[in-house]
C-alpha cells in the first residue's frame, strides 16, 4: 500500500489532448477519402468513347453541321411513347422555315443512354405522312436518354438533339 504522503500520482499536463485532435482529424479525412474512392471505383459504368481521338477530330464537322442546320431553318418535334413492356414508338415532325412539312427526307436517329454503355438504340424513321416520320423500337431501360436525329434531303442536312426522360406511358 502506498501511504497518503507517498509518491504523487502522475498528472497530465494541460492541453495533452490537442495533438490527438489533429491525429483524429486526419484519420477521419483518410477514412472519408477511402470511402469516396471505393464508391467511385465500384460505381463506374465504363461510359467511354473507345474512338475518342477520331471523335475529337470530327468535332469541328459536327459544329459545322449544327450551324448549317440552323441556317437551313428546319425544326423537329419528336414525340416518344413507351409502354410498360418497353416497346416504343417515335414520331418526328419536320418543318421548314415557313412551317411547311418537310417531305422526302431520309431520317435516322439514335437514342443514347448517357449513363450506361451499350444500351444505345438505332432508329430508321419511315415516312408516315408528309413531314411526319415514324419508327418502332425496344427500349433497354427506362430513364434519361438523349435523342440524336439526322435528316437528309438532297444536299440539305439537318441535325437535332434533345434530352428525353422515357417512362411507361399511361
Amino acid at each position: 500500500m502506498i501511504a497518503a504522503d507517498g509518491p504523487a500520482m502522475a498528472t497530465r499536463r494541460p492541453g495533452w489532448w490537442i495533438p490527438w485532435t489533429f491525429v483524429a482529424f486526419f484519420v477521419v479525412v483518410l477514412i472519408a477519402n477511402g470511402i469516396m474512392i471505393w464508391v467511385a471505383l465500384s460505381s463506374w459504368t465504363g461510359v467511354v468513347d473507345p474512338r475518342y481521338y477520331e471523335t475529337g477530330l470530327r468535332y469541328n464537322r459536327l459544329i459545322e453541321a449544327a450551324e448549317a442546320s440552323r441556317a437551313l431553318g428546319w425544326t423537329a418535334r419528336a414525340r416518344v411513347r413507351v409502354g410498360a413492356d418497353r416497346q416504343g414508338r417515335i414520331v418526328v415532325e419536320l418543318r421548314d422555315r415557313e412551317g411547311r412539312p418537310v417531305a422526302g427526307a431520309e431520317v435516322r436517329g439514335r437514342l443514347v443512354r448517357p449513363t450506361h454503355e451499350g444500351e444505345d438504340v438505332s432508329l430508321v424513321l419511315a415516312p408516315e405522312s408528309t413531314g411526319r416520320y415514324v419508327a418502332r423500337f425496344v427500349l433497354p431501360a427506362f430513364g434519361q436518354w438523349r435523342l440524336h436525329l439526322r435528316a437528309r434531303r438532297g444536299d440539305d442536312l439537318f441535325v437535332h438533339g434533345e434530352r428525353l426522360f422515357l417512362a411507361p406511358s399511361s
